[in-house]
This record gives C-alpha cells, structure tokens and sequence, in this order.
C-alpha cells in the first residue's frame, strides 16, 4: 500500500533527526516513495517536496558516499519530471550536471552504467531541442551507441537504446548535406529492430512507431 508506505517513511525520516546516520537513506526512501505518488496523481506539491527530500540527501551524500551516485540519479530524475512539467531550463541544466557527475561514479562494468549512460543522453537531448547545439547531438550519439553496445540482443533495455540512437541520429539527418542518407538509413533500420523489441502492449511502442512513421 503506497500510502502506509509513505507515512511509515514520514515517521522513520521523523526518528532519524539531523545528524542521525541513516538520515539520507530516509530521505531517499520517501522521496522515492512520493515520487511514484506524484507519477499517479500529477501532484506538483508532491513532485516538490520529492526534489527537496532528494537535495537533502545529497547534501548528506558528499563525495566518496556509497549512496552518491544514487542521490545524483535520484534528484536528477526527479527534477526531469518537473523540467517536462515545468520547462525549467535551471532545472533542465541541474539534471545533466547531476548525471554527469552519477556516471563518472558508474564506469565501465558498474551495473548502472547503462542506465547512467541513457539518463545523460535523455537529457542532452532535450537541451538539444531547445539550443540546437551540435555538441548536445553529437556527445548524445556517442552515448547512445556506447549504451547501445551494453545492452545486446535479448536485453531488456535494447528496445530503448535502439529507439534512443535512431532518435538522435534522425537530428542529424539535413536533406541538403552530402551523406545525410546514410544517417536516415542508419535510423530507419534502428527503429525496425526497435520495434522487434517493443512488441504490441509495451509502454514505449507508440513512441517508436510514431518516430519510425
């Protein structure tokens, strides 16, 4: 039940004041906890309080902290849901400083490489489509292909990495520019090996088949 969840984590945050050891996992727990409530209800006020729950608990998560590179994770994806809600671009940039900073904490062979690397690119990508700037694309690219690389056939997340990288390269694709049909081929036959892996009912296939069409 989501709401005993969240008013056990009040009263455990309640128990745990400043100074206490194990603050920062309660706060990561409840904003954790009201993010997903925000996620049901669209509530700004519960979107708010996650992100300052999150903040907090990075405060307490200095660098070295076992726990760092989540609170990172954490309250940048928290402040993407009140970027999409919002336009923030203050918020937009917060998020890709945060997500830089979790992946050089998640190198090659960390198990959450991958998803850091897709965090960053989603992100640089929606800069990207308010500044337009090649090096937002370009480093986007580079991202995608390296998750692309972590995740191969039969994985969970290649349907999306797959869908990630046709989506950037489609931006880079200028019907005037010599070789641009290369990079339109390219993300054609990403989003058709996309759709292999976002089979009919899954969350992300409208997105894919609306982006392929």
């Amino acid at each position: 039940n989501l709401e005993e969840t969240i008013q056990l984590n009040r009263e455990a945050l309640s128990l745990r004041p400043c100074g206490h050891p194990r603050r920062g996992s309660s706060l990561i727990n409840l904003a954790y906890a009201l993010s997903i409530r925000y996620a049901r209800t669209g509530l700004e006020d519960e979107l708010n309080e996650s992100i300052q729950l999150n903040k907090e608990a990075l405060t307490l998560h200095q660098s070295g902290h076992i726990h760092r590179g989540l609170s990172l994770s954490n309250l940048a994806n928290a402040l993407d849901d009140r970027f999409r809600r919002t336009g923030s671009v203050d918020d937009l940039e917060e998020m890709i400083r945060h997500h830089r900073e979790a992946l050089t904490l998640r190198p090659k062979g960390h198990p959450e490489h991958g998803s850091s690397l897709n965090n960053l690119s989603n992100a640089l990508i929606a800069r990207y489509r308010l500044r337009s700037s090649n090096d937002d694309l370009e480093e986007t690219i580079r991202l995608d292909r390296e998750a692309l690389a972590l995740h191969p056939s039969g994985h969970s997340l290649r349907g999306m990495s797959l869908n990630n990288l046709a989506y950037a390269l489609s931006h880079r694709y200028h019907p005037e520019e010599s070789g641009s049909e290369t990079v339109l081929e390219e993300a054609l036959q990403l989003y058709r090996e996309a759709l292999v892996f976002l089979p009919s009912g899954h969350a992300h296939r409208g997105l894919s088949l609306n982006n392929f069409a």
